[in-house]
Protein backbone atom coordinates (compact mmCIF):
# COMPACT_ATOMS: atom_id res chain seq x y z
CA UNK A 1 0.00 0.00 0.00
CA UNK A 2 1.20 3.59 -0.68
CA UNK A 3 0.66 6.02 2.37
CA UNK A 4 -1.12 9.32 1.54
CA UNK A 5 -1.40 12.60 3.70
CA UNK A 6 -2.51 15.74 2.52
CA UNK A 7 -2.95 14.60 -1.36
CA UNK A 8 0.45 13.21 -0.86
CA UNK A 9 1.27 9.77 -2.52
CA UNK A 10 4.29 8.29 -1.71
CA UNK A 11 6.13 5.85 -4.11
CA UNK A 12 6.08 2.84 -2.52
CA UNK A 13 9.13 0.58 -3.91
CA UNK A 14 9.00 -2.57 -2.03
CA UNK A 15 9.24 -6.11 -3.96
CA UNK A 16 5.86 -8.80 -2.50
CA UNK A 17 7.20 -12.00 -1.80
CA UNK A 18 5.92 -14.50 -4.12
CA UNK A 19 2.77 -16.70 -2.49
CA UNK A 20 1.99 -18.87 -5.09
CA UNK A 21 3.96 -20.92 -7.11
CA UNK A 22 1.91 -19.92 -10.85
CA UNK A 23 3.64 -16.56 -10.03
CA UNK A 24 7.03 -17.91 -10.82
CA UNK A 25 6.15 -19.17 -14.15
CA UNK A 26 6.20 -15.94 -16.82
CA UNK A 27 5.20 -16.26 -20.64
CA UNK A 28 5.64 -13.66 -23.48
CA UNK A 29 9.44 -13.42 -22.01
CA UNK A 30 12.30 -11.67 -24.24
CA UNK A 31 14.92 -14.16 -23.94
CA UNK A 32 17.58 -11.74 -24.68
CA UNK A 33 17.04 -9.21 -21.74
CA UNK A 34 17.22 -11.99 -18.94
CA UNK A 35 19.90 -11.40 -16.59
CA UNK A 36 21.22 -13.36 -13.77
CA UNK A 37 22.37 -10.12 -11.35
CA UNK A 38 19.54 -9.11 -9.18
CA UNK A 39 18.34 -5.69 -9.03
CA UNK A 40 19.23 -3.40 -6.05
CA UNK A 41 18.73 0.17 -4.97
CA UNK A 42 21.80 3.00 -3.72
CA UNK A 43 22.38 2.74 -0.33
CA UNK A 44 21.77 5.70 1.63
CA UNK A 45 24.98 6.81 3.14
CA UNK A 46 25.50 6.40 6.71
CA UNK A 47 26.39 9.23 9.44
CA UNK A 48 28.93 11.51 8.64
CA UNK A 49 28.55 11.19 5.06
CA UNK A 50 26.59 13.96 4.12
CA UNK A 51 23.74 12.70 3.88
CA UNK A 52 20.60 15.03 1.48
CA UNK A 53 17.89 15.43 3.91
CA UNK A 54 16.43 18.99 2.86
CA UNK A 55 13.45 17.77 0.44
CA UNK A 56 13.33 18.95 -2.65
CA UNK A 57 9.64 20.19 -4.59
CA UNK A 58 9.56 20.20 -8.29
CA UNK A 59 6.49 21.62 -10.41
CA UNK A 60 6.69 19.63 -13.77
CA UNK A 61 3.86 20.25 -16.58
CA UNK A 62 4.01 18.90 -20.15
CA UNK A 63 2.08 19.97 -22.94
CA UNK A 64 1.36 19.57 -26.59
CA UNK A 65 0.79 21.82 -29.45
CA UNK A 66 -1.85 20.52 -31.73
CA UNK A 67 -2.32 17.55 -30.41
CA UNK A 68 -2.79 14.32 -32.30
CA UNK A 69 -1.71 15.81 -35.31
CA UNK A 70 1.18 15.91 -38.12
CA UNK A 71 2.74 19.16 -36.95
CA UNK A 72 2.49 18.19 -33.02
CA UNK A 73 5.07 20.11 -31.07
CA UNK A 74 5.43 18.33 -27.67
CA UNK A 75 7.33 20.02 -24.54
CA UNK A 76 7.70 20.04 -20.70
CA UNK A 77 8.82 22.38 -17.75
CA UNK A 78 10.58 21.63 -14.56
CA UNK A 79 9.82 24.76 -11.90
CA UNK A 80 11.61 24.90 -8.61
CA UNK A 81 12.34 28.43 -7.82
CA UNK A 82 12.39 31.57 -8.85
CA UNK A 83 16.08 31.66 -10.54
CA UNK A 84 16.63 28.25 -9.43
CA UNK A 85 19.64 26.63 -11.31
CA UNK A 86 17.31 23.68 -12.25
CA UNK A 87 14.52 25.15 -13.83
CA UNK A 88 14.28 24.45 -17.34
CA UNK A 89 12.18 24.31 -20.20
CA UNK A 90 12.31 21.01 -22.39
CA UNK A 91 11.40 20.16 -26.21
CA UNK A 92 10.63 16.13 -26.77
CA UNK A 93 12.31 14.77 -29.59
CA UNK A 94 10.08 14.14 -32.22
CA UNK A 95 9.34 10.35 -32.39
CA UNK A 96 6.01 10.37 -30.59
CA UNK A 97 4.26 13.79 -30.12
CA UNK A 98 1.34 13.98 -27.28
CA UNK A 99 0.32 15.61 -24.26
CA UNK A 100 0.89 12.36 -22.26
CA UNK A 101 4.62 12.49 -23.77
CA UNK A 102 4.92 15.68 -22.69
CA UNK A 103 4.15 14.89 -18.38
CA UNK A 104 6.09 11.81 -18.68
CA UNK A 105 9.08 13.00 -20.63
CA UNK A 106 9.52 16.17 -17.65
CA UNK A 107 8.72 13.87 -14.38
CA UNK A 108 11.69 11.41 -16.00
CA UNK A 109 14.08 14.29 -16.39
CA UNK A 110 13.12 15.60 -13.07
CA UNK A 111 14.67 12.51 -11.28
CA UNK A 112 17.42 12.14 -13.53
CA UNK A 113 18.66 15.94 -12.80
CA UNK A 114 18.10 15.31 -8.81
CA UNK A 115 20.67 14.18 -6.50
CA UNK A 116 19.15 10.39 -5.79
CA UNK A 117 20.06 10.52 -2.10
CA UNK A 118 17.35 13.56 -1.82
CA UNK A 119 13.96 13.17 -0.97
CA UNK A 120 11.80 14.56 -3.77
CA UNK A 121 8.40 15.62 -4.78
CA UNK A 122 7.02 16.19 -7.53
CA UNK A 123 3.58 18.39 -8.13
CA UNK A 124 1.99 18.17 -11.42
CA UNK A 125 -1.48 18.26 -12.70
CA UNK A 126 -1.51 14.92 -14.87
CA UNK A 127 -3.52 12.11 -13.04
CA UNK A 128 -2.10 9.96 -15.64
CA UNK A 129 1.06 10.14 -14.45
CA UNK A 130 0.73 10.03 -10.57
CA UNK A 131 -1.84 7.04 -11.23
CA UNK A 132 0.29 5.19 -13.79
CA UNK A 133 3.50 5.37 -11.21
CA UNK A 134 1.67 4.71 -8.14
CA UNK A 135 -1.67 2.96 -8.82
CA UNK A 136 -1.08 0.45 -11.74
CA UNK A 137 2.44 0.04 -12.05
CA UNK A 138 2.48 -3.26 -9.76
CA UNK A 139 -0.52 -4.59 -11.96
CA UNK A 140 1.26 -3.46 -15.18
CA UNK A 141 4.61 -5.48 -14.21
CA UNK A 142 3.13 -8.28 -13.45
CA UNK A 143 1.01 -8.44 -16.47
CA UNK A 144 4.22 -7.92 -18.99
CA UNK A 145 3.20 -4.29 -19.55
CA UNK A 146 0.42 -5.60 -22.43
CA UNK A 147 -1.59 -3.08 -24.15
CA UNK A 148 0.10 -0.71 -21.88
CA UNK A 149 0.85 2.74 -24.08
CA UNK A 150 4.32 4.80 -23.46
CA UNK A 151 5.60 1.91 -22.04
CA UNK A 152 9.46 3.13 -21.98
CA UNK A 153 8.73 6.17 -20.53
CA UNK A 154 7.17 4.07 -17.76
CA UNK A 155 9.53 2.12 -17.34
CA UNK A 156 12.25 4.48 -17.20
CA UNK A 157 10.28 6.52 -14.47
CA UNK A 158 10.25 3.32 -12.33
CA UNK A 159 13.77 2.02 -12.59
CA UNK A 160 14.51 5.77 -11.56
CA UNK A 161 11.94 5.43 -8.76
CA UNK A 162 13.02 2.19 -7.10
CA UNK A 163 16.65 3.19 -7.66
CA UNK A 164 16.14 6.18 -5.30
CA UNK A 165 16.70 5.04 -1.47
CA UNK A 166 15.05 8.45 -0.55
CA UNK A 167 11.12 8.54 -0.11
CA UNK A 168 9.33 9.91 -4.14
CA UNK A 169 6.45 11.48 -3.19
CA UNK A 170 3.24 12.92 -5.81
CA UNK A 171 0.95 15.54 -5.67
CA UNK A 172 -2.05 16.62 -8.00
CA UNK A 173 -3.18 19.63 -8.19
CA UNK A 174 -5.99 21.35 -10.48
CA UNK A 175 -4.03 22.85 -13.71
CA UNK A 176 -4.55 26.86 -14.55
CA UNK A 177 -6.35 27.43 -11.10
CA UNK A 178 -3.58 29.89 -9.88
CA UNK A 179 -1.07 27.61 -8.34
CA UNK A 180 2.49 29.57 -9.06
CA UNK A 181 4.25 26.57 -8.98
CA UNK A 182 1.86 24.91 -11.63
CA UNK A 183 1.73 28.34 -13.59
CA UNK A 184 5.50 28.61 -13.83
CA UNK A 185 5.87 25.64 -15.23
CA UNK A 186 3.62 25.27 -17.51
CA UNK A 187 5.38 28.85 -18.69
CA UNK A 188 8.44 27.06 -19.40
CA UNK A 189 6.66 24.30 -21.13
CA UNK A 190 5.16 26.79 -23.38
CA UNK A 191 9.12 28.36 -23.57
CA UNK A 192 10.08 24.53 -24.98
CA UNK A 193 7.92 24.58 -27.75
CA UNK A 194 10.03 27.57 -28.93
CA UNK A 195 13.16 25.54 -28.92
CA UNK A 196 14.60 25.13 -32.33
CA UNK A 197 16.13 22.03 -31.28
CA UNK A 198 14.88 19.01 -29.80
CA UNK A 199 16.66 17.47 -26.11
CA UNK A 200 17.51 14.36 -25.61
CA UNK A 201 15.90 11.71 -23.41
CA UNK A 202 17.61 9.14 -21.83
CA UNK A 203 14.94 6.04 -21.31
CA UNK A 204 17.57 3.68 -20.81
CA UNK A 205 16.96 1.08 -18.27
CA UNK A 206 19.20 -1.92 -17.26
CA UNK A 207 18.40 -5.36 -17.67
CA UNK A 208 18.29 -6.26 -14.22
CA UNK A 209 15.48 -3.36 -13.63
CA UNK A 210 13.48 -4.58 -16.65
CA UNK A 211 10.74 -6.97 -15.42
CA UNK A 212 10.13 -9.44 -18.76
CA UNK A 213 7.16 -11.30 -19.66
CA UNK A 214 3.74 -11.69 -17.57
CA UNK A 215 3.19 -14.14 -14.60
CA UNK A 216 0.79 -16.82 -16.19
CA UNK A 217 -1.58 -16.06 -12.78
CA UNK A 218 -2.22 -12.51 -14.08
CA UNK A 219 -2.83 -13.43 -17.73
CA UNK A 220 -6.15 -14.04 -19.27
CA UNK A 221 -7.38 -14.49 -23.35
CA UNK A 222 -7.86 -10.89 -23.53
CA UNK A 223 -4.13 -9.98 -22.89
CA UNK A 224 -2.85 -13.21 -24.35
CA UNK A 225 -4.98 -11.69 -27.55
CA UNK A 226 -3.56 -8.05 -27.74
CA UNK A 227 0.29 -9.98 -27.77
CA UNK A 228 -0.91 -11.87 -30.50
CA UNK A 229 -2.20 -8.71 -32.20
CA UNK A 230 0.61 -6.49 -31.44
CA UNK A 231 3.10 -8.80 -32.89
CA UNK A 232 1.57 -9.50 -36.04
CA UNK A 233 3.73 -6.45 -38.22
CA UNK A 234 0.76 -6.10 -40.75
CA UNK A 235 0.88 -3.52 -43.56
CA UNK A 236 -1.52 -0.99 -44.73
CA UNK A 237 -2.89 -1.82 -48.30
CA UNK A 238 -1.91 0.65 -51.14
CA UNK A 239 -5.63 0.99 -51.03
CA UNK A 240 -5.84 1.96 -48.00
CA UNK A 241 -3.25 4.18 -47.85
CA UNK A 242 -4.90 6.52 -50.56
CA UNK A 243 -8.06 6.55 -48.61
CA UNK A 244 -5.96 7.53 -45.51
CA UNK A 245 -4.29 10.71 -47.47
CA UNK A 246 -8.00 11.16 -49.35
CA UNK A 247 -9.29 11.70 -45.52
CA UNK A 248 -6.53 13.52 -43.80
CA UNK A 249 -6.59 16.72 -46.70
CA UNK A 250 -10.25 16.22 -46.77
CA UNK A 251 -10.43 16.72 -42.81
CA UNK A 252 -7.66 19.89 -43.35
CA UNK A 253 -9.66 21.78 -45.92
CA UNK A 254 -12.54 21.60 -43.29
CA UNK A 255 -10.42 22.05 -40.20
CA UNK A 256 -7.49 23.46 -41.03
CA UNK A 257 -5.34 21.00 -39.13
CA UNK A 258 -3.31 18.01 -40.92
CA UNK A 259 -4.64 14.43 -38.58
CA UNK A 260 -2.15 11.45 -38.00
CA UNK A 261 -3.23 8.01 -39.44
CA UNK A 262 -3.79 7.10 -35.75
CA UNK A 263 -6.19 9.90 -35.20
CA UNK A 264 -8.60 9.01 -38.42
CA UNK A 265 -8.46 5.31 -37.15
CA UNK A 266 -9.53 6.53 -33.77
CA UNK A 267 -12.07 8.78 -35.23
CA UNK A 268 -14.12 5.61 -36.85
CA UNK A 269 -14.80 4.78 -33.26
CA UNK A 270 -16.11 8.47 -32.23
CA UNK A 271 -18.71 7.81 -29.57
CA UNK A 272 -20.87 10.21 -31.86
CA UNK A 273 -21.26 7.51 -34.53
CA UNK A 274 -23.36 4.64 -33.55
CA UNK A 275 -21.54 1.14 -33.56
CA UNK A 276 -22.75 -0.38 -36.77
CA UNK A 277 -21.49 3.11 -38.80
CA UNK A 278 -18.31 2.41 -36.90
CA UNK A 279 -17.84 -0.97 -38.06
CA UNK A 280 -19.28 0.80 -41.77
CA UNK A 281 -16.18 3.35 -41.71
CA UNK A 282 -13.35 0.53 -40.70
CA UNK A 283 -14.42 -1.82 -43.24
CA UNK A 284 -14.44 1.07 -45.81
CA UNK A 285 -10.79 2.43 -44.95
CA UNK A 286 -9.70 -1.38 -45.26
CA UNK A 287 -11.10 -1.65 -48.59
CA UNK A 288 -12.93 -4.94 -47.04
CA UNK A 289 -16.19 -5.06 -48.99
CA UNK A 290 -17.41 -6.77 -51.87
CA UNK A 291 -17.67 -4.11 -54.59
CA UNK A 292 -16.17 -2.65 -57.50
CA UNK A 293 -12.33 -4.57 -58.49
CA UNK A 294 -13.47 -7.89 -56.54
CA UNK A 295 -16.10 -8.67 -58.83
CA UNK A 296 -13.27 -8.20 -61.94
CA UNK A 297 -11.17 -10.73 -60.67
CA UNK A 298 -14.22 -13.57 -60.85
CA UNK A 299 -14.99 -15.11 -64.16
CA UNK A 300 -18.76 -14.86 -65.07
CA UNK A 301 -19.29 -11.74 -62.52
CA UNK A 302 -17.60 -9.16 -64.12
CA UNK A 303 -20.53 -7.04 -64.58
CA UNK A 304 -20.99 -6.86 -60.71
CA UNK A 305 -17.81 -4.29 -60.62
CA UNK A 306 -19.66 -1.78 -62.92
CA UNK A 307 -22.70 0.68 -61.43
CA UNK A 308 -25.87 -0.49 -63.47
CA UNK A 309 -26.94 3.20 -62.79
CA UNK A 310 -23.74 4.75 -64.67
CA UNK A 311 -22.24 2.28 -67.29
CA UNK A 312 -18.71 1.84 -67.61
CA UNK A 313 -18.32 3.84 -63.95
CA UNK A 314 -16.67 1.46 -61.26
CA UNK A 315 -18.98 0.80 -58.42
CA UNK A 316 -16.70 2.14 -55.88
CA UNK A 317 -17.70 2.87 -52.55
CA UNK A 318 -16.36 6.69 -53.36
CA UNK A 319 -18.91 6.09 -56.53
CA UNK A 320 -21.95 4.70 -54.56
CA UNK A 321 -21.38 7.67 -51.97
CA UNK A 322 -20.44 10.41 -54.07
CA UNK A 323 -21.09 10.22 -57.79
CA UNK A 324 -23.38 7.86 -59.10
CA UNK A 325 -26.15 9.27 -60.83
CA UNK A 326 -28.76 7.58 -58.60
CA UNK A 327 -31.47 10.15 -57.86
CA UNK A 328 -31.98 8.78 -54.29
CA UNK A 329 -28.09 9.11 -53.12
CA UNK A 330 -28.57 13.05 -54.29
CA UNK A 331 -31.85 13.65 -52.40
CA UNK A 332 -30.30 12.32 -48.94
CA UNK A 333 -27.12 14.83 -49.52
CA UNK A 334 -29.67 17.65 -50.65
CA UNK A 335 -31.87 16.38 -47.33
CA UNK A 336 -28.73 16.75 -45.16
CA UNK A 337 -27.85 20.43 -46.53
CA UNK A 338 -30.95 21.66 -45.85
CA UNK A 339 -31.07 20.33 -42.19
CA UNK A 340 -28.06 22.42 -41.72
CA UNK A 341 -27.93 25.44 -40.10
CA UNK A 342 -25.88 27.77 -42.25
CA UNK A 343 -25.02 30.09 -39.48
CA UNK A 344 -22.62 28.03 -38.70
CA UNK A 345 -20.92 27.75 -41.29
CA UNK A 346 -21.63 26.26 -45.08
CA UNK A 347 -22.46 22.61 -46.16
CA UNK A 348 -19.13 20.94 -46.60
CA UNK A 349 -19.30 19.35 -50.05
CA UNK A 350 -19.59 15.25 -49.78
CA UNK A 351 -16.35 13.81 -50.32
CA UNK A 352 -15.54 10.10 -49.71
CA UNK A 353 -12.50 11.47 -47.28
CA UNK A 354 -14.69 13.79 -45.27
CA UNK A 355 -17.49 10.71 -44.94
CA UNK A 356 -14.47 8.15 -43.77
CA UNK A 357 -13.37 11.24 -40.69
CA UNK A 358 -16.43 12.05 -40.19
CA UNK A 359 -15.36 11.37 -36.56
CA UNK A 360 -12.32 13.72 -36.54
CA UNK A 361 -14.29 16.74 -37.48
CA UNK A 362 -14.05 19.81 -34.74
CA UNK A 363 -15.42 22.81 -36.86
CA UNK A 364 -13.08 25.77 -35.72
CA UNK A 365 -14.54 28.44 -33.64
CA UNK A 366 -14.73 31.75 -35.54
CA UNK A 367 -14.37 34.75 -33.79
CA UNK A 368 -14.72 38.40 -34.74
CA UNK A 369 -14.15 41.89 -33.23
CA UNK A 370 -17.38 43.29 -32.66
CA UNK A 371 -19.14 40.18 -31.30
CA UNK A 372 -16.71 37.35 -30.05
CA UNK A 373 -19.18 35.33 -27.79
CA UNK A 374 -22.10 35.30 -30.60
CA UNK A 375 -19.69 34.10 -33.37
CA UNK A 376 -17.98 31.51 -31.04
CA UNK A 377 -19.36 28.04 -33.28
CA UNK A 378 -21.37 26.43 -30.49
CA UNK A 379 -20.28 23.40 -29.00
CA UNK A 380 -23.08 21.09 -30.76
CA UNK A 381 -22.05 22.23 -34.53
CA UNK A 382 -19.58 19.28 -34.44
CA UNK A 383 -21.63 16.62 -33.00
CA UNK A 384 -24.74 17.61 -35.88
CA UNK A 385 -22.14 17.61 -38.67
CA UNK A 386 -20.90 13.92 -37.49
CA UNK A 387 -24.17 12.48 -37.28
CA UNK A 388 -25.39 13.70 -40.67
CA UNK A 389 -22.61 12.96 -42.22
CA UNK A 390 -22.35 9.40 -41.28
CA UNK A 391 -26.08 8.72 -41.20
CA UNK A 392 -26.94 10.39 -44.33
CA UNK A 393 -23.61 8.38 -46.06
CA UNK A 394 -24.75 5.24 -44.24
CA UNK A 395 -28.55 5.20 -45.34
CA UNK A 396 -27.17 5.59 -49.01
CA UNK A 397 -25.28 2.44 -48.62
CA UNK A 398 -28.04 0.41 -47.32
CA UNK A 399 -30.21 1.66 -49.66
CA UNK A 400 -28.15 0.65 -52.34
CA UNK A 401 -27.51 -3.22 -51.00
CA UNK A 402 -31.11 -3.25 -50.59
CA UNK A 403 -32.24 -2.74 -54.32
CA UNK A 404 -29.38 -5.16 -55.45
CA UNK A 405 -29.60 -7.43 -53.08
CA UNK A 406 -33.49 -7.20 -52.75
CA UNK A 407 -34.58 -5.53 -55.86
CA UNK A 408 -36.41 -2.57 -53.80
CA UNK A 409 -37.50 0.46 -55.29
CA UNK A 410 -37.33 3.42 -53.47
CA UNK A 411 -39.75 6.13 -54.72
CA UNK A 412 -38.71 10.05 -53.52
CA UNK A 413 -41.29 9.78 -50.55
CA UNK A 414 -40.24 6.54 -49.76
CA UNK A 415 -36.48 7.64 -49.46
CA UNK A 416 -37.26 11.01 -47.68
CA UNK A 417 -39.16 9.17 -45.22
CA UNK A 418 -36.11 6.54 -44.35
CA UNK A 419 -34.08 9.61 -43.97
CA UNK A 420 -35.78 11.32 -41.61
CA UNK A 421 -36.89 8.36 -39.35
CA UNK A 422 -32.80 7.91 -39.25
CA UNK A 423 -32.34 11.43 -38.10
CA UNK A 424 -35.32 11.03 -35.55
CA UNK A 425 -33.49 8.07 -34.38
CA UNK A 426 -30.24 10.10 -33.76
CA UNK A 427 -32.15 12.90 -32.05
CA UNK A 428 -34.38 10.23 -29.77
CA UNK A 429 -31.39 8.67 -28.68
CA UNK A 430 -29.51 12.01 -27.44
CA UNK A 431 -32.19 12.61 -25.40
CA UNK A 432 -32.36 9.89 -23.98
CA UNK A 433 -28.25 9.84 -23.38
CA UNK A 434 -28.93 13.51 -22.04
CA UNK A 435 -31.75 12.20 -19.52
CA UNK A 436 -29.74 9.60 -18.39
CA UNK A 437 -26.93 12.00 -17.60
CA UNK A 438 -28.76 14.43 -15.81
CA UNK A 439 -26.09 15.57 -13.44
CA UNK A 440 -23.80 16.31 -16.13
CA UNK A 441 -24.75 19.88 -17.64
CA UNK A 442 -22.71 19.32 -20.89
CA UNK A 443 -24.06 16.86 -22.33
CA UNK A 444 -27.47 18.21 -21.63
CA UNK A 445 -25.94 21.53 -23.41
CA UNK A 446 -24.37 19.48 -26.47
CA UNK A 447 -27.70 17.90 -26.83
CA UNK A 448 -29.47 21.44 -26.96
CA UNK A 449 -27.19 23.20 -29.06
CA UNK A 450 -27.30 20.18 -31.55
CA UNK A 451 -31.09 20.15 -32.16
CA UNK A 452 -32.51 23.52 -30.92
CA UNK A 453 -32.83 25.37 -34.08
CA UNK A 454 -33.30 22.44 -36.11
CA UNK A 455 -36.68 20.39 -34.67
CA UNK A 456 -39.77 21.18 -35.08
CA UNK A 457 -41.09 24.19 -33.01
CA UNK A 458 -44.63 23.07 -32.90
CA UNK A 459 -44.20 20.13 -30.76
CA UNK A 460 -41.63 22.00 -27.71
CA UNK A 461 -44.94 23.70 -26.26
CA UNK A 462 -43.66 25.67 -23.27
CA UNK A 463 -41.21 23.81 -21.67
CA UNK A 464 -37.54 24.72 -21.55
CA UNK A 465 -36.22 20.86 -20.63
CA UNK A 466 -37.41 18.99 -23.85
CA UNK A 467 -33.72 17.71 -23.75
CA UNK A 468 -34.50 15.47 -20.25
CA UNK A 469 -37.80 15.13 -20.21
CA UNK A 470 -38.58 12.50 -23.01
CA UNK A 471 -42.71 13.36 -22.05
CA UNK A 472 -42.13 16.17 -24.68
CA UNK A 473 -42.86 15.26 -28.07
CA UNK A 474 -40.13 16.02 -30.51
CA UNK A 475 -39.17 15.72 -33.58
CA UNK A 476 -37.65 16.67 -37.27
CA UNK A 477 -40.69 17.94 -39.38
CA UNK A 478 -41.42 16.32 -42.47
CA UNK A 479 -40.91 18.61 -45.63
CA UNK A 480 -44.71 19.22 -47.27
CA UNK A 481 -44.53 16.79 -50.25
CA UNK A 482 -45.22 18.07 -53.63
CA UNK A 483 -48.33 17.55 -55.29
CA UNK A 484 -46.92 14.89 -57.85
CA UNK A 485 -45.72 12.86 -54.94
CA UNK A 486 -49.35 13.19 -53.29
CA UNK A 487 -51.26 12.28 -56.35
CA UNK A 488 -48.62 9.47 -57.62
Amino acid sequence: MRSQQDGEILFDPTVTAKTHISECFCIFVNTECLVQIPAYRLHAPGAGRGKETEPITIYTNGSCKNNGKYNATCSSGIWIGEDHPMNRAIRIPRVKQSNQIGELAVVLVALQSTNPLTPVKIVMDSKYVIKGVTTHLKEWEDTGWIGVNNTNMFKAIAYHLCRHPTPTTFKWVKGHQGNIGNEKADQLALTGTLCQEPDKLDTYVPRNFNLQGAKLLMITQKLAYKVIANTANLEYKKTTLSLLDLTRYAIESLTSSLKTDATIWKGCRHKDITKKIQMFLYKTLNNAYHISDFWSQIPTYEHRAICQMCQGETDSMEHILINCRDPVRKMIWDLAKKLWPDRHRPWPTPHIGLILGCGVITLPQRLNNNNANNNRTPTGASHLLRILISESAHLIRTMRCDRTINSTTYTELTATNCWYNTINKRLHLDRAIANKEKRNTKTAMTVKNTWSNIIDNNTLYTQDDWMTNLEVLVGIGLPRPSQTVVTR
